[in-house]
């Protein structure tokens, strides 16, 4: 049984008429990373894709589920509310772990876009003003720097796209290619380390830098990276090892490529190269569905609806960001049509709901993973028990920025990952 539409409205755009650059549909398991986005690739470095050729999406379907919540439980509320907490950080130190700042921030951007709040959407992008001027300097973008602190890019590149500003531009582009130094677009992340992670802090900023400028390399870059990553972190059963070190499930670890997944799924032109990712994709969806806690497993209620920090341990205790961002992979997999089957709808249904049940009405997510590394070398016994051991707190933008990733995907009309 497929997910019950009110009604399907019609598409705004569709992809039509895909010239040759863009390769032919075939099965992903057919060709390697590289054969799938060799014609994508093959576009010179600056070259654009043709908005009249790959027109984004359209409109989204109406799910009716998503639009019904126990009173205060709603996508609008629980999202002003993390808005309104985030206001206090806008003036953060960008430290080790600003990346999720930078997440949190541009979640924020969006749901004040997405519902018309033009004060507060105004007041972040004033915060943001002494970057933009120069006035306070931004995170580092030297050759020392990490996939992490180059994440600070996605933030102009956000407020360019809302508002023309060129300088934010340029710093979010200086920091998407210079993530690739002088590297081709057709190589992928020079000196990848295979952590997981990367597949959000990567593909996000490239995904930003292709929106900004409409220039293939940036999904060529990011794609190839994907893939790469993917094909040697995906296990047969869908979901992914934290690093080639680390082989165990870890939740957060998991939602980041899912995420990460999402927003390249979103804009990349239908072909082989998509099919690959979508693959992938839709197989960690699958593999997450019957590890996701339900009510007969939880008596008591508090973790229904949960993914657990260490996926595939029953003993591990529930953790919230993982839980929002597959909450988030989900809903935009349904909307766009990536998912069909009723058993993705539930799945999403039950995060959110766990979800907004988590947050406390200051806008806090509670039980949320702080920043952390890989595991030791060791068994995988051992391994698990590091991240189980981890204290879960609250009020961590580890937790407040999928938060509102989930809350804007059940609020937005629009969806561009419509093929």
């Amino acid at each position: 049984m497929g997910i019950r539409l009110v009604r399907w409205l019609p598409f705004l755009g569709m992809v039509i008429g895909l010239p040759i650059i863009f390769g032919n549909c075939s099965k992903a398991d057919d060709a390697s990373p590289a054969d799938n986005l060799s014609d994508l690739c093959s576009l010179d470095a600056s070259a654009s894709l043709d908005a009249s050729v790959t027109v984004d999406g359209g409109v989204c379907p109406i799910v009716a589920e998503f639009d019904s919540w126990p009173m205060g439980m709603g996508p609008a509320e629980i999202g002003a509310l993390a808005v309104n907490n985030f206001m206090d950080h806008t003036g953060d130190d960008y430290g080790g772990a600003g990346y999720a700042w930078t997440f949190a921030y541009v979640g924020s951007l969006h749901f004040t876009r997405i519902t018309s709040d033009a004060t507060t959407n105004t007041s972040l992008i004033t915060a943001f003003e002494p970057y933009a001027s120069g006035s306070r300097v931004a995170p580092d973008n030297s050759a020392k720097a990490t996939v992490d602190t180059r994440a600070f890019g996605d933030l102009p590149l956000e407020i360019f796209l809302e508002n023309g500003d060129v300088r934010a531009r340029q710093l979010g582009l200086d920091r998407a290619n210079a993530q690739w130094g002088n590297q081709p677009a057709t190589s992928i992340l020079p000196n990848a380390r295979y952590w997981i992670d990367d597949m959000y802090m990567v593909t996000g900023l490239q995904a930003f830098a292709y929106r900004a400028t409409k220039e293939a390399r940036y999904l060529c870059r990011s794609a190839r990276t994907m893939e790469a990553y993917r094909s040697t972190l995906q296990q047969p059963d869908g979901l992914f090892w934290h690093t080639k070190q680390s082989k165990v499930y870890w939740g957060r670890a998991n939602g980041w490529v899912a995420a990460g997944m999402t927003e390249l799924l979103l804009e990349l032109p239908a072909g082989a190269g998509r099919d690959a990712i979508m693959a992938g994709y839709q197989k960690q969806m699958d593999a997450l569905l019957p590890l996701q806690i339900t009510s007969a497993a939880d008596p008591s209620g508090t973790d229904t609806g949960c993914w657990r920090q260490v996926l595939d341990r029953v003993d591990a205790p529930a953790e919230s960001s993982c839980t929002a961002m597959f909450t988030y992979a989900l809903v935009t997999g349904i909307k766009n049509g990536w998912l069909t089957e009723a058993k993705y709808l539930t799945a999403a249904q039950n995060g959110w709901t766990a979800i907004a049940r988590r947050t406390n009405r200051s806008g806090m997510l509670t039980q949320v993973c702080p920043g952390t590394g890989q595991a030791p070398s060791g068994n995988l016994a051992a391994q698990q028990k590091f991240y189980m051991d981890i204290p879960l707190g609250s009020n961590d933008q580890h937790g407040q920025a999928p938060l509102l990733w989930a809350a804007n995907a059940l609020l937005k009309r629009d969806c561009p990952g419509l093929r």
